[in-house]
Formats: C-alpha cells, structure tokens, sequence
C-alpha cells in the first residue's frame, strides 16, 4: 500500500525532513560510522538491527538490537557498526512532558548521579511503535504535525510501560529541577571560554547563574565546565584521524604548548601520550 496524492503531500509547506522534532531511519553498513550531522538537537537510537559501538565522552558501549540509547544536545559521539545495523533516530531540541501528569523535572529524585548508562532496553510496546513508525518513514511521511504527533506518543509509551526509574536513567543528562535551564546550558556551554561568558550567553548575571548552576547540577560551574570541555577533549584524542592542530583551534587554546599544559594537568600525559595509550 502506497500515500495517496504524494505530490499534494509534498507540496505543502510543512513536508519537509529536517526541523526541530523528528524521526529518521538509517542503514550502517559493516564497518562504517554513522556521525552527527550536527549537535543541536538530543537524539534517540533505537537499534533495530545489528550491532554497533557507541563512543561516546571518551567511553565506549555495546549496542544490540533492540537497544536505545539517549544522547543530550551538544554531545560528542559516533557510532561504529559492528555488523550491518539499522537504527531509527528520534530527534529533538527541547524536552517534552511525559504526560500532563508527568514532567521529567519531577523525576530528579530517581536520577543516580554516581551512575549512569544511557541505555535502556526496548520492550514489546516499544517495539509495535517502532515497527510501525519504520513502516510510515520508509512509506516517506515526512509531515510536521505528523512526526511532532509520534513523538509524543512515544513519550506516552515511555510513560505507560516503563517504571520511573528507568526513565530517570535514560534521560539523566538533561533532568534537574529546572529542565529549561538545564537544555539552555547544554545548548550553549561548546560557545563559551568562561563560567561568566556562559553567563552572558544565557541573560544571567554571574551571581544569579551560579547560584541556579548549583541546584540544578549539583556542582559548581567552572568545574563542571572544565570537565565538559575535558570529556570533550579526550573523546577527539581518541580519533587517531583527528589532527591535534584541529583540536586546538577548535578549543581555542593558544598554541601547542598551551594545550600540552592542560593535558598534563588533567589527564596527566601530554596529547601524543594520551592518544597512543588509548589506541594501546
């Protein structure tokens, strides 16, 4: 069975594949790695097929079929399929309520900040949604309303058939008692050299965003920032294709030496070292 009127459906304004809620399907080949196009959105992996590894903030985890996995806004990660796999992409910019019963702010006292594995397996409920959704993409339904309408139901799937603490666990980067302002700092923290630069980015005084900073991370921002931009850091000097000339510029370090510095001082080596003990 086939759309009908495809041409009228494409025509229209709104058909489009790339906006701020949506869903994709992928095909990874053996051998390949599937890399973000960008990293403005949170993004959803549903493994439908295969096996891949996930590399993400300098750790690497197992991905199997029927697995999903959630990455926050302005992560850095990629995918190495194992074996030939198939994923489906659920992106957004902006949390979502569960229902209007549940927001995630009220799951914060479920989070384990000492743990935390962004995988979650996809049960049978799951797995009917997903099974249809795939249906409807590969059918090419790339409707606006369409594809903001799946993904609150899939919120609502999250909501009916998984236990609180599961939830927490799966989304823990982006829950804190102030979800807003949480995604507003994941969403601009890679732009700013400072904690009062960051500050500035998101229309707080210094004072003020300290103050919030500590009760919705649980930490204090310049060290949260440091360790941000750390984890960040390491996750390129693991890519031995990844020029270290490029990391520095990226990361706005003054020379060569000034990057060799923070690397002594924070991971204890120096770039060259780190990179050939991890490929070690």
């Amino acid at each position: 069975m086939s759309i009908f009127y495809l041409d009228e459906h494409t025509a229209c304004g709104n058909y489009i594949s790339d906006y701020t809620v949506g869903f994709k399907n992928y095909h990874i080949p053996q051998g390949d790695y599937f890399v973000p196009a960008n990293k403005e959105h949170h993004y959803l992996f549903f493994v439908s097929k295969g096996r891949a590894e996930l590399h993400y903030e300098s750790k690497v985890y197992s991905l199997k079929k029927d697995m999903v996995c959630f990455i926050p806004i302005s992560s850095d990660y990629k995918l190495y399929a194992e074996t030939d796999t198939n994923i489906i992409i659920n992106y957004f910019n902006k949390p979502i309520d569960l229902c209007e019963k549940l927001a995630l702010e009220n799951l914060n006292a479920y989070v384990d900040q000492k743990v935390h594995i962004p995988i979650l397996k996809v049960n049978q409920p799951m797995k009917k949604f997903l099974s249809s959704l795939t249906f409807y993409i590969n059918e090419g339904i790339f409707c606006k309303h369409f594809h903001e309408i799946k993904q609150k139901e899939l919120f609502c799937i999250f909501r009916y058939f998984y236990s609180k603490k599961e939830i927490a666990g799966l989304f823990a980067p982006i829950i804190s008692k102030n979800i807003d302002f949480k995604n507003m700092v994941l969403s601009n923290y890679l732009h700013a050299c400072s904690v009062k630069e960051l500050a500035n980015i998101c229309n707080y005084s210094l004072s003020s965003f300290n103050r919030i900073f500590k009760k919705n991370f649980n930490e204090n921002p310049y060290t949260w920032l440091q360790n941000q931009k750390l984890k960040y850091i390491t996750g390129k000097l693991s890519d031995k294709n990844i020029p270290l000339g490029q990391i520095i510029d990226e990361f706005r370090f003054s020379s060569p030496s000034h990057f060799t510095i923070f690397c002594k001082k924070h991971l204890h080596v120096t770039p060259s070292q780190f990179r050939k003990q991890y490929i070690k």
